[in-house]
């Protein structure tokens, strides 16, 4: 082994060092220009905090400041908030430890983004429940929050599925509801008995999802009668607008002060399993910009049958495959200003 004296060695036996810590450190898979003051930065592997959000990691050319870095829960995703972008401008980053390879990012006038659950997402951040009816209708507080799937059924059976926006939106600072331009739901049809439409109507209650497995909803989860269990109850209970009798598609079947809104905001026609479905529409749209202005009545959707006579099962949240999961595709303008 050659041994290295004085200043001069010190200074290499640094550099060798850096050398194969280098070696470890996970390299980029890509970078998004998300919003003028938002790149999100994805890596092939865990990061230790300390040095993500070290701002001095980075560099960003021509004259642009990181002002702030954050790593996100999963560990393998930076959101870098800098000054201002130029839309259209190209910018290269340099990020230490990975070589200090050129990436060049522009920022584009419309972008698009994803919310769902794992790293397949832009956005991981998402809550979904079945509520389950046995075929007597006798039981109906069966809460399966934690299963890989989320069913409807014709006896009544139901599911929520919500999207967390507001701290995604605050940090890019898409903070105006005109900014959105599109948005469209889909899940994964895993299996459907019977061809069936399922509608999709706004939730106008918080509610919790289910920690069970096909269990009985404990304390502050979702039930047919309660939004929040024992403590926030429903003027009606969800699901009564898909049993006999009572459709939903008249006024009558809700009171003034509703749970679930009246209007059907979308439908999908379910022809068979293993393919995935979108409900989209102009009213999916105008949700994501009052979610946008009012947060904290985000509330998601409640997803039912309007027809049909068996069950419909998509993968939830918790699928293994994350390609399957729950997603909302969010269109809009990353310009602050209204056109």
């Amino acid at each position: 082994m050659k041994v290295f004296k004085g200043v001069g060695a010190a200074v290499l036996c640094f550099l060798l060092f850096l050398a194969d810590n280098w070696a470890e450190i996970p390299k980029f898979l890509k970078a998004a220009p998300l919003s003028r003051t938002a790149i999100q930065l994805q890596f092939d592997g865990q990061l230790e905090a300390e040095t993500a959000e070290n701002v001095a990691n980075y560099q960003i050319a021509p004259g642009i400041q990181v002002e702030s870095a954050l790593l996100d829960t999963r560990g393998t995703r930076v959101m870098l908030f800098t000054t201002p972008l130029e839309v259209g401008k190209a910018y290269t980053l340099l990020q230490k430890g990975a070589g200090l390879a050129g990436i060049v990012v522009t920022l584009p006038v419309e972008n698009e983004i994803t919310f769902g659950a794992g790293e397949a997402v832009t956005f991981s951040t998402l809550q979904d429940t079945s509520l389950i009816v046995t075929k007597d209708r006798e039981t109906r507080n069966y809460n399966s929050g934690a299963e890989l799937n989320l069913r409807c059924t014709a006896t009544g059976g139901v599911f929520f599925v919500a999207f967390e926006l507001f701290e995604a939106f605050a940090d890019m600072g898409i903070e105006r509801p005109a900014q959105v331009l599109g948005a469209t739901l889909s899940l994964h049809a895993q299996r459907c008995e019977d061809a069936a439409t399922v509608v999709l109507r706004r939730v106008l209650l918080p509610w919790r999802e289910g920690r069970g497995t096909s269990s009985p909803a404990a304390e502050n989860e979702l039930t047919y009668n309660s939004a929040l269990h024992r403590n926030l109850p429903w003027n009606k209970p969800p699901a009564q607008a898909m049993l006999a009798g009572i459709n939903g598609d008249k006024e009558s079947d809700y009171n003034g002060s509703e749970d679930v809104a009246h209007r059907v905001d979308s439908t999908a026609e379910i022809t068979e399993g293993g393919k995935r479905y979108t409900w989209t529409g102009e009213h999916i749209t105008e949700a994501v910009r009052f979610w946008v202005a009012n947060p904290d009545y985000n509330y998601g959707y409640l997803f039912a049958l309007q027809d049909g006579e068996g069950e419909v099962v998509f993968a939830s949240k918790e699928h293994p495959d994350e390609l399957l999961r729950p997603l909302l595709t969010i269109h809009y303008r990353t310009e602050v200003g209204e056109r």
